[in-house]
């Protein structure tokens, strides 16, 4: 269980809103180009899904680095809720560290996406985990909150089996999350490349092993503090 509940993991939340905003903002910015470069819109859409970005960041608190998450945005077609519609996905997971109590949190910010017109629209989900095999981590959630990010989500996870599941998906460079957009709805699974540094309007994207190397040496200073 981790230390601290609710109030404790406010810090990593928070921290995180403006790096998951940001890079939403940016992507935002790409679809709209999309749209006035008067490309084949369904085409170009079509080249951005999955992963588009990956950036492993430390959160700091009082100076003192108390989570390393890695924040992602990713791109997909809904089969599950809405016939194959546009979606978009961003957000972020990490370990978290209060005075030597570990947690796992997961934020997942949903935007459907109209291709007529570019425009995102929030659709936060209602639940969201991390996936291993044929299994989830749902009996290890501590709570669901809203996020203060539009169409966000914050979950808190206990350490494990949470922690192992990411630490192995980042060294493989691959992260599989589960959201549904309804209570006890059916699971939407997103498999993120954390490989992955940005993704050109063509597509092509560029990787890099330097994410791995971070995000694993911020949870090594993360584990000492």
């Amino acid at each position: 269980m981790v230390a601290g509940g609710k109030g404790g993991l406010q810090v990593a939340r928070k921290n995180g809103i403006a790096a998951v905003a940001l890079r939403a903002g940016l992507v935002a910015t790409s679809l709209a180009a999309l749209a006035e470069g008067g490309l084949a819109q369904n085409a170009a859409l079509d080249a951005l899904i999955g992963t588009n970005s990956v950036e492993a960041q430390p959160i700091f608190a009082a100076g003192r680095l108390n989570a390393c998450t890695m924040v992602f945005d990713a791109f997909a077609k809904d089969f599950t809720y809405k016939q194959g519609g546009y979606v978009k996905i961003n957000g972020s997971f990490g370990l978290w560290n209060a005075k030597g109590q570990l947690g796992i949190t997961l934020k997942v910010v949903l935007h459907d996406l109209d291709p007529r017109t570019m425009s995102l629209t929030p659709s936060p989900p209602a639940s969201a985990y991390f996936v291993s095999g044929n299994k989830t981590t749902k009996d290890s959630v501590l709570f669901t909150e809203r996020s203060d990010t539009p169409g966000g989500i914050f979950v808190a996870l206990k350490a494990e089996p949470n922690f192992s599941i990411v630490a192995e998906g980042v060294q493989h460079n691959k992260v599989t999350i589960a959201f549904a957009r309804e209570r006890g709805g059916m699971d939407i699974q997103l498999p993120i490349d954390t490989s992955v540094v940005e993704t050109a309007q063509n597509g092509q994207r560029t990787q890099s092993p330097k994410l791995q190397w971070t995000f694993f040496s911020a949870v090594r200073n993360c584990l000492r503090t």
